[in-house]
């Protein structure tokens, strides 16, 4: 930008008072073209010339006074051709300074426009989120107000969890206190843990027996076949029981479930079911490895033969392995079970807050409690929405007029700079033949004289 455009500290817009917002762009004088024409006007040139003729006549020698005036003459149209020129050139940069300035005028107004928008939104904006915060602190007030009256907990920030700390506090006083479930103390996750290894390592036990009963050569496929239906089947019974437990559990309290008495004779059976599958995969599994165990003994001639012997159904030996097992799969059993009614009594416990905090809602007697605790989070989701009008054209809007202005300076530039150049050359070329004609007066007046010889040249 041209420096003679831009705003001095006294034209400059005084700085707004807060809660003004202005514009802050400068409002330049207008140009002239004397401002660019850095050379005398024709009239010093033309007075100079005058006051050099009016010396003419104290020339003595006529030669030199007939020499002199025919120069003066010359000179005189001289400053004459200057005049025209220095009208020429004034008339030029007035044009041009009227053609460049009107582009330039076109890019301030629209500058400025697009500033007195922004400003505007923003200023309109920071209104809107001063009185926004002034309302949440308001809503704040009457929030904690109304909680401290009610009882409830002042650090409450929902109508949802009022609704709650209420229906705790009917519940309790009622006689039916609503117990959640405890907290993941370290007991619990270790017997979590357990009953959920339980499962897998019965079903590891049931798979051996599976493999011991159906897998005599040891074949790897079928032992792993063995093992993986063994797994399975406890997986699935002990969820079944799992699952029947719970289902027994809310069946009390669940309209269109089967009775409690259903359930709970599905689990018996399906508990009786497992013990009786895995006892007599164990029974089976260890009477034939007992009878294996004393073959190989009395092919080496360390024990009697027991296969030789007439009673082949004799109870084997190692009967407190399978006790042991029956007692393992109870175990799993009953860890089941208590897993299912501890998941439905959460449930149950969950539903009978909500019934409750359905009830306080439905009689509206905590309704201005309830809009006054969510008034606050109402209020500071409208503040975080607040945000200027985005100007979309802004950054192109800018770029495009940066590059208008600097367009019409730089032509304003070049054309001021050719004219002035070629008025400032005719300024020093009249001003040489001035100061020449001028040397000559005066030496035409006041010749040197010559002595000796050089008098007769």
């Amino acid at each position: 930008m041209n420096e003679m455009d831009r705003p001095t500290p006294e034209t400059a817009t005084p700085p707004a008072r807060p809660g003004e917002y202005e514009a802050a762009l400068p409002h330049p004088d207008p140009l002239t073209a004397e401002q660019f024409m850095p050379v005398l006007p024709p009239d010093h040139f033309a007075a100079f010339l005058e006051e050099l003729t009016r010396e003419l006549p104290l020339v003595g020698d006529d030669a030199a006074r007939g020499a002199l005036t025919t120069r003066a003459r010359v000179l005189r149209l001289n400053v004459e051709q200057y005049r025209v020129n220095y009208a020429a050139a004034r008339a030029g940069l007035t044009r041009v300074l009227a053609e460049t300035g009107a582009g330039v005028r076109e890019s301030w107004a629209r500058q400025e426009a697009h500033l007195r928008f922004m400003n505007e939104a923003g200023g309109n904006v920071e209104r809107e989120y001063t009185q926004a915060t002034e309302q949440i602190e308001e809503a704040r007030q009457a929030r904690f107000d109304v909680l401290t009256l009610h009882g409830a907990r002042p650090d409450t920030h929902s109508a949802e969890s009022f609704y709650q700390q209420q229906a705790l506090a009917d519940l309790a006083r009622e006689g039916h206190p609503l117990r959640p479930p405890e907290t993941q103390t370290g007991s619990k996750r270790v017997f979590n843990a357990f009953a959920v290894f339980s499962k897998f390592f019965v079903g590891l036990l049931s798979g051996v027996s599976i493999n011991l009963l159906f897998n005599p050569e040891s074949r790897l496929y079928l032992t792993l076949i063995a093992l993986t239906a063994g797994v399975m089947f406890s997986v699935l019974l002990l969820w079944l029981v799992e699952e029947l437990a719970y289902r027994a559990k809310l069946a009390q309290k669940t309209p269109g479930m089967a009775r409690p008495a259903g359930y709970i004779a599905g689990i018996v059976g399906v508990t009786l079911l497992y013990l009786g599958v895995e006892g007599y995969l164990n029974w089976d599994g260890i009477l034939r490895v007992t009878q294996q165990i004393a073959a190989n003994a009395a092919q080496q001639s360390q024990l009697t033969d027991l296969s030789t012997a007439g009673d082949t159904n004799a109870v084997p030996q190692h009967w407190s392995l399978l006790a042991f097992t029956l007692a393992l799969v109870g175990m799993a059993a009953a860890a089941a079970l208590l897993q299912g009614r501890e998941r439905a009594r959460g449930v149950l416990e969950r539903e009978r807050l909500a019934a409750r905090v359905a009830q306080l809602k439905q009689t509206r007697d905590y309704a201005e409690v309830a809009r006054a605790a969510d008034a606050v989070a109402y209020l500071e989701a409208a503040r975080d929405r607040l945000a200027p009008p985005r100007d979309v054209t802004g950054p192109d809007h800018a770029r495009l007029n940066e590059r208008v202005l600097n367009h019409w300076e730089q032509e304003r530039e070049t054309q001021v700079q050719t004219i002035g150049a070629g008025l400032v050359r005719d300024a020093r070329h009249l001003q040489d033949a001035l100061e020449e004609f001028a040397r000559q007066v005066q030496a035409a007046q006041h010749p040197q004289r010559r002595t000796g010889l050089l008098r007769f040249l």
